[in-house]
Parts: C-alpha cells; structure tokens; sequence
C-alpha cells in the first residue's frame, strides 16, 4: 500500500551498500587520473554477469506485461459474458 507521501507504484530506495570488489587497476602513464605510480583505479564491472542480470529483469518484465495482458483479457470476456447474459 502507497503512503501518503508516495504515488502508487513507485519505489523507494532503502540502503545504498558499497561494491567491496576491489577497482581494476590499469596502467596508463599518461592518463590524467593516475596515480603516482602511473596506474588509474577502473570499477570492476564484470559485462558477462551485468548481461545475465539485464536478461533475467527483461524476462520478469516479459512476463509480468503477458499476466496483465492475460487479465485484461479475462476481464472483457466476463464483462462480455455478462452482457449476453
């Protein structure tokens, strides 16, 4: 149930947690972020696992839209078979 302050349907952040995988260090002298060293700190994103992740939430949305579409459909043919009725 919506609270008064949030619109139905809407999501609210409840924790921001930090990623403890250490950055990819990269060397690269020339770059303007290195550091002493000469190496720049690159988050550690892993496109395979972001991949299989992204899948799974278009499949759950995949599926979520055919339910709604499968109860607006059972809904008009019960209204329908009311009418006939």
């Amino acid at each position: 149930m919506a609270s008064p302050q949030m619109p139905a349907g809407s999501v609210r952040l409840t924790d921001v947690i930090d990623d403890p995988t250490p950055a990819a260090m990269r060397y690269e002298p020339g770059n303007p972020d290195a550091d002493a060293s000469g190496y720049v700190a690159y988050p550690a994103i892993d496109p395979v696992h972001e991949m299989v992740d992204l899948m799974g939430s278009v499949r759950a949305y995949q599926l979520n839209a055919s339910a709604i579409s499968a109860e607006k459909q059972m809904i008009q043919q019960s209204i329908g078979i009311l009418k006939t009725s």
